[in-house]
């Protein structure tokens, strides 16, 4: 049977109402604080919310497709998968703290109740035997560290990646580019099968999505958005992989690449990621320098509340914590104007306390 979210079905829901993506999807259980509020809420008040009009409202009291939402239901219990999501308390905490989070995680496997320590090891899809030895030690190190691997499921290095991961006895976490029961490549079907047993095998998007080469690269946000950094063995410089290092450096994650011979186009990526500023790595060590202020096994203790802070802001930041809030629910509690609250929620993030994710959405860091 399948596990879901207490959400799960009402933000189901809302996704499937037109105009209502991730973003304003978040701004409305910000607002309103569930997903259900939401769907209840009046249209006058959804109005009343920056970038919501009549029509968009108008949609959102039409209630969304309930038979896409029930065939999502139906297909889950069939399958096994369970979904959480960005509410949930086992959600990834470094995923939710990132600009684009997905607001929904499909996923069949076991997810742990306080998130470890993660690495992304990623890598081309047609690596030689030193891409393929290197990839093995490396896990090798991280495993014996207490270090969880996530990839996604390609043939090559992520192949390499999750078994050495599973020899090792350790856990891994598998981030696919389709919906969770299309087994992709199909010839990691024994692969995927054994993550189940010893991780989890996660998707943002709905069952019965196919792999379409879209979808790929935007997978990439998450196996990095888990992650304390994103390692690159192998990749030629036009690799997707590179995509994935993109979106690291964007989420303020460290980059680790392996040097390779300048005539092995092969090594051309990784070479250029280090010549750029990427942590060169010849021994898992290399890693755990860069990682090791983060590597505690414990997410770390809050920021203190700056000195000489007056009355406002004090009331301001208390409000915040690690769950994103919208500006709207904001004025709402501290009955303050917008307009007001930006420049002390400026103040706050000059100060290094306050983050502004997409949305104007709002976090204490």
């Amino acid at each position: 049977m399948s596990i879901s979210s207490p959400q799960l079905q009402e933000v189901l829901r809302l996704l499937t109402i037109p105009q209502i993506g991730p973003g304003r999807l978040r701004r409305l259980v910000s607002v309103f604080g569930s997903a259900r509020a939401a769907l209840a809420a009046p249209v006058q008040h959804i109005t009343r919310i920056e970038g919501f009009d009549r029509k968009i409202a108008a949609h959102i009291k039409s209630g969304g497709n309930d038979t896409l939402v029930d065939h999502q239901l139906k297909r889950m219990q069939e399958t096994g998968i369970s979904g959480i999501t960005i509410w949930d308390d086992r959600y990834p905490i470094l995923l939710k703290k990132t600009a684009d989070p997905p607001v929904i995680l499909f996923y069949k496997g076991d997810l742990p109740v306080t998130w470890p320590d993660c690495i992304g090891v990623v890598g081309m899809r047609q690596p030689d035997a030193y891409g393929r030895s290197v990839t093995e030690s490396l896990v090798k190190g991280l495993v014996e560290n207490g270090i969880t691997v996530v990839s996604g499921l390609a043939r090559g290095i992520d192949t390499v990646a999750h078994d050495a991961a599973l020899r090792m006895g350790g856990d891994t976490y598998a981030i696919l580019g389709c919906g969770i029961d299309y087994i992709y490549p199909p010839e990691n079907r024994n692969l995927y099968e054994r993550i189940t047993r010893q991780g989890a095998i996660l998707s943002e998007y709905l069952i019965g999505t196919k792999p379409d080469s879209s979808n790929f690269p935007r997978r990439n946000r998450i196996i990095s958005g888990i992650s304390l950094g994103v390692l690159v063995v192998q990749a030629s410089k036009r690799s997707g992989a590179l995509i994935t290092t993109n979106y690291a450096l964007e989420q303020n994650r460290e980059v680790f690449a392996v040097p390779g011979s300048i005539l092995n186009s092969r090594s051309e990526g990784p070479n250029r990621l280090i010549q750029q500023g990427a942590k060169m790595v010849i021994d898992v060590e290399d890693i755990f320098e860069e990682i090791a202020p983060r590597f505690s096994g414990k997410q770390p203790p809050e920021k203190p509340m700056p000195p000489n802070l007056k009355a406002p802001e004090k009331a301001l930041l208390a409000n915040l914590s690690e769950e994103p809030m919208h500006i709207d629910l904001l004025v709402q509690r501290l009955q303050t104007s917008p307009a007001v609250l930006l420049s002390q929620l400026l103040n706050l993030e000059l100060l290094g306390v306050v983050k502004q994710l997409s949305g104007k959405m709002f976090i204490r860091i």
